[in-house]
């Protein structure tokens, strides 16, 4: 039931990247792939995902056996309450895909590894959920993450995912899927994304686009190409292409040559949002090597600010009130927040439990790029909102 750890140098999860900067695989083969804690629970989230699809779709099991496969999958240090409900939102979800078939039991395929090499050399991925019938085909994918929503509409992973599950299984089913239909289940941010799109246009895609640049990538050719998709290369604190736009100089078009117009603000705006991304690499890319002997011209490493706790609380305790400190300056007693009980009850059960006990003020106004998913900020519905 494991999924597996093994990728491949142009993956699904990395596409956005070597689609639009071929150069960047074989950049960053250079540095050494990491992990973080976020990775871990999202790996055993989908395990428990996994576990729940496989139960209903699958494996008929005993509840015993669910039970105890469950508890050993829980006893994970980065196992939190609200992965039972992120979980049981992904398997509704594709209970509800099922059952759209009209009594019709549809195929159902979990962890399925694909392969895309036919447009993408050595490419291949591992497909959360593929679910096939009447012409149509579903490809799922579970998001454990809360920090960045993932759209499912031109997400080229999952356009990936579908071209090898169509290669998978077209000696079944031939040409007869003519639908193509990509389901990111998120709980956590945003929810459930859906995007459509014809069988044919997902293969002239890939004719058209993937082929040739994942050809440029596996070869190492092409152009750096920096932009968005730099935020997880392996590369992005040293690469010169990405220090080059960063430290480049824009073209000056406003009439005033000393301020800057209403309409370049957004340019330059951007650029300083990416500019604050970078400078944070950088400086953790130079405590890393740092730590590691190296030596960064005109910095070093110093301690910093440390923390202070008790020895032991019980003991100091009492030593404090033997000498005469009131027992009730050791204690603080403080109502705990909406958001810490819901993380600790998890998502599902704090709102059958509380809320209709919370209320929730409006945000102050932010500026986002428009391609944040929430609705424009309206200064006059808010205005009528607090009366």
């Amino acid at each position: 039931m494991s999924t597996p750890n093994q990728h491949a140098m142009l993956s699904a999860s990395s596409s956005e990247r070597w689609l639009h900067c071929t150069r960047a695989p074989r950049l960053e083969a250079q540095f050494p792939d990491s992990t973080s804690d976020y990775a871990a629970a999202g790996t055993l989230a989908h395990a428990i995902a996994e576990l729940k699809a496989r139960k209903y779709f699958i494996e008929p099991m005993s509840p015993r056996t669910f039970n105890n496969r469950l508890k050993k999958l829980k006893s994970d240090p980065h196992y939190e309450k609200g992965m039972d409900a992120a979980t049981d939102t992904y398997l509704e979800h594709l209970k509800s895909i099922a059952m759209s078939f009209n009594g019709v039991s549809p195929f159902v395929a979990l962890e399925t590894r694909v392969d895309f090499s036919d447009y993408v050399p050595g490419g291949f991925g591992t497909a959360d959920c593929i679910i096939i019938g009447s012409g149509k085909m579903y490809v799922c994918d579970y998001k454990n993450g809360s920090g960045v929503s993932v759209a499912a509409e031109n997400n080229t992973q999952m356009q990936l995912y579908a071209l090898g599950a169509l290669k998978a299984y077209a000696p079944i089913y031939g040409n007869t899927i003519q639908d193509v239909h990509l389901h990111i289940i998120q709980p956590n941010a945003g929810g459930i994304k859906e995007w459509s799109l014809p069988r044919a246009a997902l293969e002239a895609w890939a004719q058209n686009i993937v082929r040739p640049q994942a050809a440029l990538a596996h070869a190492g050719k092409g152009d750096f190409v920096p932009g968005d998709w730099c935020q997880f290369c392996r590369a992005k604190a040293q690469c010169t292409a990405r220090a080059a736009q960063m430290l480049g100089i824009e073209p000056h078009t406003t009439t005033s040559p000393d301020l800057i117009s209403d309409e370049e603000l957004g340019t330059v705006l951007s650029r300083a949002m990416r500019l604050e991304a970078w400078v944070k690499d950088l400086k953790d890319y130079a405590l890393a090597s740092a730590l590691a002997g190296q030596k960064i011209n005109g910095f070093k490493l110093v301690e910093g600010r440390g923390s202070r706790t008790w020895t032991d609380l019980d003991t100091a305790f009492e030593a404090l009130k033997s000498r005469g400190v009131a027992e009730a300056m050791l204690w603080e007693r403080k109502p705990v927040t909406p958001p810490a009980l819901e993380k600790s009850m998890g998502k599902k059960a704090f709102e059958e439990s509380a809320s209709d006990l919370v209320s929730k003020s409006p945000g102050k106004p932010t500026l986002v790029p428009e391609s944040d998913p929430r609705k424009p900020y309206n200064a006059a519905e808010m205005a009528f909102k607090n009366i």
